[in-house]
């Protein structure tokens, strides 16, 4: 098949404009045209046989009568026979006729003229007077029935009619409508034609040329025979092409040099991402060596603190010191515990940066860590004049299994935070159930307080490292700002969360802020929390702090013990007489207050049971409690201190003091640094325990080969410092323990001496053979641990029991808090005096100071000023004069940041504080000569 073909079969489909408009036309016409030939053809042909049948009718009437006379005469005779055909044979005159016959009712052929005039007839039919027309094969059959003549009855007159003139008028119509077919198909042909040449063949050239059209062909003219709105078609899209084609240019101009930008900027990332994967690599190996630079430095500055703390240990212990001489002794001692806690800070933040911080995995008493805690941090809360509660849900388990000594940590910032923040008020600490699974618990812990709370913007980043909100907040209370940042890291192991709270937010009302995190610890599934019984017992309270006074009421629920609280004291004095009546069963216990003896006295006057005070252990003075034979029950409550009430136990416990005497041990002690060694010897001394000193790993090799040429163990144990120059500690440990394994069955346990505390330096310590670790400063009982551990059986350990009474300070007045005094001097009371005496030396310098920088209105330095008397009140119970002495720091602090005018006002408001504070300064002196004349 030709393209041609191929072509016009593919543009005559009805997808094709052509088909459509074809199929459109011709389809209605050819199906009008098939409906009208079918019925004129139907029309024409019913008139020609009408016509048929009214000539057959006019020929069979006319002939009528003739036939039925032939039918009387022509069986007479043959002659008579011959007569009538003859007659009959004038039919023949009229035109289309072929034959006629005269049959009888039986079809009996009587007589007949023309063509096959003897061929069999149709039968005739028994009824009517006319039939027809009876079709045969090529002609029409006609008959009427003639009228009876002498008898002759039932006879019909059949004519044969020839039927080509109905074909011929057929065939002539058929012809006529082929004509008018063809005509009219010629005609929608040409105006298809045309049709087409207007429209289609436009369209299909616009089509044509629109697939042609391509990103290199756009600027090319459309060249279409057209005319109309074809025309106009052909113009607007050949604009729209146009305008495409510039914008393809633009665009393409634009992609060019788009590409070009890019390329230069994929040329610049390339530059700077081999620049930052340098800066990348630098930082990298910067980390690393930050990392190794603290490790370092711990090691270089927990070495002289090691040497520090040891000789201030030896040196406290001798009894021929001056009062001079312990308080300076006790002001390094404070200050190397500070900078030691500095450190601790900035290594647990290195390890935590570095990744290496892993917790430790071990049982241990949740309540007791918690309550520890607090208890270590209740001096704090007491010199302030804070109350502190616990809450410790029914549902939370005791025992846990988790790091204690980090959960302590993140605990101990909160609170210390909480107390640093807080002037005056309360802290409360809840431990609740948050989440229970099996053998896992998510555990939630708050510490609320009423303290400065916290703005918007500090807020934002608590959190952040060396950040502590506002920088006046470093100023004033101190820190690192790296306690929260520690804490959120190590509640992240503890796979918890930790974040805080605004009071405000909670109730418009309270004050200060609420930090929380949670824990996720493991327990023990078969852990029932049992309460004691003391159903029999009766508890009367009267305690001012609410929070105290819920836990107590809770507590003692637990405990089935009937209790009741009093409102006042006028209530607690009515209900005293009614206890006299089970005075065995019966407990009083009453709050600590400025005049407890007054109160105790009272009490006593009314009611002789049981009976105990409740306050902070310095706040009560044990000859008082003794005095009125009363208990003291320490702040802030807990269970056991309640139970150990309730059982009424014994005050004083019995412990265990181990005194050790080393029996014919000799310790190895190998460090670069000199002063390490002599306080190890000295330490180990106390222990009489010998020692041999090496001050390099060459020298302790030496040391220990000889001993071996002796054929003798040469050491019960080595002390191994790490860090020494030519022969670290790690490469002498090697040499050690290659040595021994050249002997049989010695072996010498090393213990190391390092500053470093990544997670994976103890692992590292233990591969390369060292039997154990402990961190600078080395303390004695950290050596009596040691030596126990690996040294047993040569040491004798004496079990003494000593009785520990519980140490109880006393409050004497809010001028001169002596008990507090003592518990910040350690217990020394040559220091206690000495700190006192230097405090009250330096009244008459600093009020002359403080007067001359008002009038000079310098206050700046009046702050300054403030500020060191301040801190010197901080070691000196005397709690009145540092709260004066902070509110006027306080209030001149607040003046500069607001950068008020030091108008009349102001200066008789500083003049009056100055007043105050020379009156609280001649009460501290006056107080303090009572003590120190004694």
């Amino acid at each position: 098949m030709s393209n041609f073909n191929k072509k016009l079969f593919k543009r005559l489909k009805l997808n094709h404009a052509y088909g459509q408009l074809i199929a459109l036309i011709f389809v209605p016409i050819m199906i009008l045209a098939c409906v009208g030939t079918a019925l004129v053809l139907s029309e024409t042909s019913a008139a020609a046989k009408s016509k048929q049948r009214f000539q057959a009718i006019a020929i069979l009437s006319r002939y009528q009568y003739t036939a039925e006379q032939l039918t009387a005469v022509m069986e007479k005779s043959p002659l008579q026979h011959t007569k009538a055909e003859n007659i009959l044979q004038k039919i023949f005159n009229e035109k289309h006729l072929l034959s006629a016959a005269i049959l009888d009712g039986n079809n009996v052929n009587h007589l007949s003229v023309g063509y096959q005039n003897q061929r069999e007839w149709p039968k005739i039919p028994k009824t009517g007077t006319f039939f027809g027309p009876i079709h045969n094969k090529y002609n029409n059959i006609y008959g009427i029935k003639l009228n009876p003549i002498n008898n002759v009855q039932n006879m019909w007159l059949v004519i044969e009619l020839d039927n080509q003139p109905l074909e011929i008028s057929h065939y002539r119509v058929m012809i006529v409508l082929i004509t008018t077919a063809l005509l009219t198909l010629l005609l929608l042909l040409l105006c298809l034609n045309f049709y087409s040449r207007r429209w289609i063949a436009p369209m299909y050239e616009i089509r044509m040329q629109l697939q042609r059209l391509n990103a290199d062909t756009l600027d090319q003219h459309m060249v279409i025979n057209s005319t109309g709105e074809l025309r106009l078609l052909q113009r607007d899209i050949a604009n729209v092409v146009k305008r495409l084609h510039f914008s393809f240019l633009e665009l393409k101009e634009h992609t060019e040099q788009t590409e070009d930008d890019l390329r230069r900027t994929l040329d610049t990332l390339e530059v700077q991402n081999i620049t930052y994967k340098q800066a990348r690599d630098q930082a990298i190996s910067s980390n690393q060596a930050k990392s190794v630079f603290l490790a370092n430095i711990s090691h270089e500055l927990r070495t002289p603190l090691n040497s520090i703390d040891g000789f201030i240990h030896l040196m406290l212990r001798q009894d021929n010191l001056s009062n001079d001489q312990s308080l300076y002794l006790q002001t390094i001692r404070k200050s190397s515990a500070h900078l030691l806690a500095l450190i601790n800070d900035v290594l647990d933040f290195s390890k935590i940066d570095a990744g290496k911080l892993e917790l430790e995995t071990a049982p241990f008493d949740l309540e007791e860590a918690i309550f520890d805690v607090m208890d270590m941090l209740s001096p704090l809360a007491a010199q302030k004049h804070i109350e502190m509660a616990f809450y410790f849900a029914d549902n939370v388990p005791k025992h846990v299994i988790g790091d204690a000594l980090r959960f302590k940590q993140v605990l101990t910032n909160l609170i210390s935070n909480a107390i640093k923040f807080t002037p005056d008020g309360e802290i409360i600490v809840r431990a609740r159930m948050e989440h229970d699974d099996i053998g896992q618990c998510l555990l939630h812990f708050s510490v609320q307080d009423s303290g400065i709370g916290l703005s918007g913007t500090d807020r934002k980043k608590l959190f952040e490292s060396f950040s502590q909100g506002d920088a006046s907040v470093t100023r004033q209370f101190g820190g690192t700002g790296l306690g929260l940042a520690i804490s959120k890291q190590l509640v992240h192991l503890m796979h918890g969360q930790i974040g805080f709270e605004d009071n405000q937010e909670r109730a418009p009302t309270e004050k200060g802020s609420t930090f929380w995190f949670t824990a996720m610890l493991t327990t023990n599934e078969n852990e029932e929390i049992i309460h004691p019984s003391f159903k029999d017992l009766n508890v009367v309270s009267f305690l001012a702090h609410p929070a105290t006074a819920n836990v107590l009421r809770h507590y003692l629920e637990n405990y089935q013990v009937q209790h009741t609280e009093a409102q006042s004291i006028l209530d607690l004095f009515s209900r005293l007489n009614s206890l006299e009546k089970n005075i065995e069963n019966t407990w009083l216990i009453v709050d600590h207050s400025g005049d407890t003896e007054a109160l105790l006295k009272e009490i006593r006057g009314r009611y002789q049971g049981h009976l105990a005070v409740y306050g902070y252990q310095m706040s009560l003075d044990p000859n008082m409690l003794n005095e009125y034979m009363a208990r003291p029950l320490y702040q802030p409550l807990s269970r056991s201190s309640v139970i150990q009430l309730l059982s009424n136990k014994p005050i004083f416990e019995q412990e265990q003091h181990k005194d050790f005497k080393g029996q014919d041990l000799h310790i190895l002690a190998v460090d670069d640094h000199l002063p390490n060694l002599i306080v190890l010897e000295a330490l180990l001394g106390e222990l009489n325990v010998k020692t041999t000193k090496a001050q390099s790993g060459q020298e302790a090799l030496t040391i220990i080969q000889q001993a071996v040429e002796q054929g003798s163990k040469p050491f019960d144990l080595i002390f191994m410092d790490i860090q020494m120059p030519v022969m670290s500690g790690i490469d002498t440990t090697r040499a050690i323990r290659s040595l021994e394994s050249t002997l049989d069955g010695m072996r010498m346990p090393i213990i190391a001496l390092t500053a470093h505390a990544l997670a994976d330096e103890k692992q590292k310590l233990l591969k390369v053979g060292m039997d154990d670790y402990v961190t600078k400063p080395i303390q004695i009982e950290q050596i009596i641990q040691i030596l126990t551990n690996w040294t047993s059986d040569k040491f004798i350990q004496h079990q003494t029991p000593v009785e520990n009474t519980i140490y109880i300070e006393a409050f004497d007045t809010d001028i001169l808090d002596w008990k507090q005094s003592l518990a910040l001097a350690a217990n020394k009371e040559d220091l206690a005096q000495d700190l006192l005496k230097m405090l009250v030396d330096s009244f008459p310098t600093e009020l002359d100071e403080i007067s001359q920088l008002i009038e000079l209105e310098d206050f700046p330095q009046l702050e300054h000023v403030l500020h060191r008397l301040y801190g010197a009140t901080r070691y000196v119970g005397t709690p009145k004069l540092q709260r004066v002495t902070g509110d006027f720091e306080q209030f001149i602090s607040t003046l500069r940041k607001e950068r008020r005018k030091a108008d009349e006002a102001f200066i008789q408001d500083v003049m009056q504080r100055l007043d105050d504070l020379q009156l609280v300064i001649h009460e501290v002196e006056t107080a303090a000569q009572q003590i120190l004349v004694n």
